[in-house]
């Protein structure tokens, strides 16, 4: 009941956005640090709280625990490597003072991070050197997590902005996107249970996130110095990116592309062309030059990530996935309803089939209705194309590229991570071609119904967004909370 009327406090506060107009900006301001409070709330009081702050020492806690850190002490030393002296195990959980090796390769006795090295050379090993201080995963997905949410509002703006001619967006409307974005997007759940993980997936959708916005100024501008900068921080970005996930590379081609075809439509000059093309390369040469040494000096070739030397009860290096697993991935991620219980209403469902990546999920469909608005983007991309060629370019980018995450993730299992990759995307391309639909239209009537639609939409999807956040599923997964935070929250919401 708590819950609802605090649902009913974010309506009654659009609402006078619409209200007040004058004063939109600080309605927009308010509502983000709403967001981002509740998301510092999620990451100091969950999942070995304790670790939020840095420390002078590395904190190890069960599972996965600070990898990052462990490797930013070993290349301080000149080392790739963060263990030469331990006793290797294949068990998921050592004894507290024991090293727990889930995840880690494993080659001529030797322990290495399994895991890209891009979020050490951006963010641990540089706040170490400044500070002395250890860098902590929970800190670190939070602050991410802030960017990305930030950066989904910038390019949800510029992008819609840059369509519509003139803005008749209710008020109220565009605040309550900003709390679906900020909801419904999964990053809660990585909040909740910040580590190694999340780390990695948070890096890679920021530095996506990133790539876009630079991409979006490369497509609006005309100056061809400025051009050349984005041309190369959105290909380093990029690079950037595959050090963290590394199917990211399947990115670099799409965006390829849409550099050289703007350029084309722009100048039409090989010459430029080819400038460009040479310019959006250099960052891939180089940063493919450094994973590749970097896989050589560990495991003595440049394609060898760690995949068969990984520690891991599924023997990763012998998964080979299906269409089948592909099918199960679809049908769960998207369609998996939840399940109602007495305490929260909604909680998540455990799924099953894939050999790898099964988890208490619920599917997209269910949780964040307003991304069924896509099944009209093959009509409003015809419209863009005729209207703007950068806009169409732009929209149709962002929307391969999540068409690629959606096809390669459900290939793997099914984990919340791994649907915050592709759900975020979709949410962005959703809350535009509902802005630029809304905006349209002239008639009272059907806006004043979409609006209050809108507002349905609102409530249910972030009701069951935060039902499933402290569901007690949820809280199985993570045995160090000892089931009181839990219990409180969900006394103090339901």
């Amino acid at each position: 009941m708590k819950l609802l009327f605090l649902l009913l406090f974010l309506i009654t506060f659009s609402l006078l956005a619409t209200i007040f107009k004058k004063q939109k900006k600080i309605f927009i301001c308010f509502s983000v640090v709403i967001i981002i409070f509740f998301y510092l709330f999620l990451s100091i009081n969950f999942f070995y709280k304790e670790n939020f702050y840095p420390s002078k020492k590395i904190n190890y806690y069960n599972m996965c625990y600070n990898y990052y850190n462990l490797l930013a002490d070993s290349l301080k030393e000149y080392k790739t490597y963060i263990s030469d002296n331990v006793n290797i195990t294949k068990s998921f959980f050592a004894k507290e003072e024991e090293l727990s090796l889930l995840d880690t390769s494993v080659y001529k006795n030797k322990v290495y991070l399994y895991f890209g090295i891009t979020p050490v050379i951006l963010f641990y090993l540089p706040f170490n050197l400044i500070t002395h201080l250890y860098l902590t995963d929970k800190l670190l997905v939070f602050i991410l997590s802030c960017f990305i949410f930030l950066l989904s509002l910038f390019l949800i703006k510029r992008t819609y902005e840059s369509i519509i001619k003139t803005n008749n967006i209710p008020m109220n409307i565009i605040v309550l996107c900003i709390f679906i974005v900020g909801f419904c997007n999964l990053l809660p759940f990585l909040l909740i249970r910040s580590a190694i993980y999340e780390v990695t997936v948070t890096t890679a959708v920021f530095l996506l996130l990133t790539s876009f916005y630079l991409f979006y100024y490369y497509l609006n501008t005309k100056n061809s110095t400025k051009q050349k900068v984005l041309n190369f921080c959105l290909s380093l970005t990029l690079c950037l990116s595959v050090g963290a996930r590394p199917h990211y590379v399947l990115f670099i081609p799409i965006f390829f592309v849409a550099v050289i075809l703007t350029k084309y439509i722009q100048t039409k000059e090989i010459k430029n062309i080819v400038y460009s093309a040479v310019i959006f390369l250099i960052p891939c040469l180089i940063y493919g030059i450094i994973i590749a040494l970097y896989n050589y000096i560990r495991f003595d070739s440049i394609f060898e990530f760690g995949w068969h030397y990984q520690i891991n009860e599924h023997l990763q290096d012998t998964f080979k996935p299906s269409f089948n697993d592909f099918i199960i991935g679809l049908k769960n991620n998207f369609f998996l309803l939840p399940n109602m219980n007495e305490t929260t209403f909604f909680s998540l469902t455990r799924t099953s089939g894939h050999r790898i990546g099964n988890e208490y999920i619920s599917g997209v469909f269910w949780t964040c209705p307003i991304i069924l608005i896509l099944l009209y983007i093959p009509i409003f991309l015809k419209k863009i194309y005729k209207e703007n060629i950068y806009n169409f370019i732009f929209i149709l980018t962002i929307l391969i590229t999540t068409i690629i995450n959606i096809v390669v993730l459900n290939f793997y299992g099914m984990i919340i991570r791994y649907i915050f990759e592709y759900l975020s995307l979709m949410l962005i391309l959703s809350i535009i071609i509902f802005l630029v639909y809304i905006n349209n239209i002239t008639d009272k009537l059907t806006k004043n119904f979409l609006n209050l639609l809108f507002i349905l939409i609102f409530v249910y999807s972030v009701f069951i967004n935060i039902s499933l956040l402290f569901c007690k599923e949820n809280f199985l997964a993570h045995d160090s909370l000892k089931n009181t935070c839990y219990t409180s929250i969900i006394k103090i919401l339901f």
